[in-house]
C-alpha cells in the first residue's frame, strides 16, 4: 500500500515537473519529449514507412546501450566514456526523424549505431570542437543517398522532390500554410514544420538550447530572402532546417561561444542556408551550411586556445634557483649547492560542481546536470589520466586485441569472455547470452529479407 502511495504521489508530480520545474529535467529526458511530436507526426503522415525506421533506429540504439554495459562489466570502460553524450536511445530517434520515407532499413541501423559511437568514445575528448557529430552523420546520410536514388515521397506515397527544389528548378512556391502541417515530401519526423516548432520551443522552455543560435539563423535565412526577393514564409517555413538549427546546432551541450557571439554563430549559418539554396541545394543546405560556419568557429577556437598557451607560456616567470637548507642546523658548506630536491606534490582532488550541505558559500555557480553524472571526482580524475595517455580504452585490463574483437559486435569471442568472467553472476551471463541469440537471428532475418526481395 506504501508503494502505491508513493507511486500516486510521483504521477502527480509530474505535471510540475515538466511544466512548472522544467530546468530540473536532464538534456535526455528534455530531448526525449521534444523527440515525442516529431515521432507522432512522422507515423500519422507516413505510416508503416515511418514506423519501421523509428523501430529498427530503436532497436539499434538498444543493441548499442547493452554492449555499452556490457564493456562496462567486462573490460570496465573509463567513467568519462559517454561523458556529455546523449543516451543511445535518445540519439537513435534523433537521427530517424530526419531519414527519407524510402531509406532502406540497413542504412538506418548502420547510422544510428555510427553516431552512437562518435559521440561516445571520440566527442567527450574533444576540446575545442563545435561540430555536431549528428551533421556529420547526415552528411553521410546524403552521400549513400546519391547511389542509391532515395528520394522524398508525399503523404499519398507520390516520388517528388524536396519543396526547395521544386522551387530552384521550376520557380514554383508551394503554400507555407502546407510546409508548416507537413503535407509535403520531406524526412519522415521533421515533414512538419508545427511540431519541429513545438519541440524547439519545449527545448528553450527548458533552457536546453541556446534561443540566440535559433533566432540568429531565422533572422540569417529572412534577411537572404528578402536579399533574393523570395517568399520570406516559405523559406521559414522548412521543418527539416528549423529542426538541424533548433535540435542540433542550439544544443548547450555543444556550443562554445559565449551568449553575445551566438546570434552572429546563427546569422551566419542562416545566409550561408539561403545561398546554398540558392545555388539548389534544397533541404541538403541547411546541415551543409551549420557545418560549414561550425567548421570556421572550431578553427577560430583552436587558434584562439593555441594563442593563449603560448602567451601563457611566454609570460610564466623564470624558475629561480633555491637552496635547501634543513631548520634547526647549521648550514653545511657541503650542502649550500647541492641541487635542489624535488619537492612532491600530492594529487590534487577535483572539486565537486554539487553544492554540499555543508557550504556556507551564497554564490555559486548554477550547476547543470550534465556535469554531474556518477563520481565527479573519479571521472574528472580519469578524464585528465586518459587525455593525458593520448589513448581512449587504456584503463582495461584486458588485451587490446581481443578488447577490440569483443566491442565491435556481441560476437562469439565477446561471449566467452563473459562466461569466463568470474566476477559476473548467472543472471547477467544468461541475459547477455540471450541478446546475442536474439542479435543473431536479427542479422540472419535481415540478411534473409534483402535476398528474398
Amino acid at each position: 500500500m506504501l508503494d502505491v502511495r508513493q507511486l500516486w504521489r510521483a504521477l502527480h508530480g509530474v505535471p510540475q515537473l515538466l511544466l512548472v520545474q522544467p530546468e530540473q529535467l536532464t538534456y535526455d529526458l528534455a530531448y526525449a519529449l521534444a523527440l515525442l511530436p516529431l515521432v507522432i507526426a512522422g507515423i500519422i503522415f507516413f505510416l508503416q514507412d515511418a514506423l519501421l525506421l523509428f523501430a529498427i533506429s530503436f532497436l539499434s540504439g538498444i543493441v548499442c546501450l547493452l554492449a555499452l554495459q556490457l564493456a562496462r562489466l567486462t573490460f570496465g570502460l573509463p567513467a568519462w566514456v559517454g561523458f556529455k553524450a546523449t543516451q543511445p536511445l535518445v540519439a537513435s530517434v534523433l537521427i530517424a526523424v530526419f531519414f527519407s520515407p524510402r531509406t532502406p532499413a540497413w542504412v538506418g541501423a548502420s547510422l544510428v549505431i555510427l553516431f552512437i559511437i562518435i559521440d561516445t568514445f571520440i566527442w567527450p575528448q574533444l576540446r575545442r570542437v563545435m561540430i555536431h557529430p549528428a551533421l556529420i552523420v547526415f552528411g553521410m546520410l546524403y552521400l549513400i543517398e546519391l547511389p542509391l536514388h532515395i528520394g522524398y515521397v508525399a503523404v499519398d506515397a507520390r516520388h517528388l522532390d524536396d519543396p526547395l527544389l521544386l522551387w530552384y528548378r521550376m520557380g514554383t512556391v508551394i503554400d507555407p500554410v502546407k510546409l508548416y502541417v507537413g503535407n509535403a515530401p520531406g524526412p519522415i519526423g521533421t515533414a512538419s514544420g508545427a511540431a519541429v516548432l513545438l519541440g524547439v520551443t519545449y527545448l528553450w522552455y527548458t533552457r536546453k538550447i541556446s534561443l540566440g543560435v535559433v533566432v540568429g539563423f531565422l533572422c540569417g535565412v529572412t534577411a537572404a530572402a528578402i536579399a533574393i526577393r523570395s517568399d520570406v514564409g516559405f523559406q521559414l517555413a522548412s521543418g527539416p532546417s528549423l529542426f538541424l538549427a533548433g535540435y542540433v546546432a542550439a544544443d548547450r551541450r555543444r556550443v562554445l561561444l559565449s551568449e553575445r557571439f551566438t546570434f552572429a554563430f546563427g546569422l551566419a549559418a542562416g545566409v550561408a542556408t539561403m545561398i546554398l539554396r540558392w545555388y539548389g541545394n534544397g533541404q541538403q543546405a541547411a546541415w551543409q551550411g551549420l557545418l560549414l560556419i561550425s567548421a570556421v568557429v572550431t578553427i577560430v577556437l583552436l587558434v584562439q586556445d593555441l594563442l593563449r598557451r603560448r602567451a601563457r607560456s611566454v609570460s610564466r616567470p623564470p624558475a629561480l634557483r633555491t637552496m635547501a637548507v634543513d631548520s634547526g642546523e647549521p648550514p653545511d658548506p657541503h650542502r649550500l649547492w647541492a641541487p635542489v630536491r624535488p619537492e612532491v606534490r600530492q594529487p590534487v582532488m577535483a572539486t565537486s560542481p554539487v553544492l554540499t550541505g555543508y557550504s556556507r558559500s551564497t554564490t555559486t555557480r548554477p550547476v547543470r546536470s550534465f556535469d554531474t553524472q556518477g563520481d565527479p571526482h573519479d571521472m574528472v580524475r580519469q578524464m585528465r589520466s586518459a587525455a593525458a595517455r593520448g589513448g581512449p580504452l587504456r584503463g582495461g585490463a584486458r588485451n587490446p586485441i581481443v578488447l577490440l574483437a569483443a566491442l565491435l559486435l556481441i560476437n562469439p569471442v565477446g561471449l566467452w569472455l563473459t562466461w569466463t568472467e568470474a566476477s559476473l553472476n548467472r543472471q547477467t551471463r544468461l541475459l547477455l547470452s540471450a541478446v546475442s541469440v536474439l542479435w543473431y537471428l536479427g542479422v540472419a532475418g535481415l540478411v534473409f529479407a534483402l535476398m528474398h526481395r
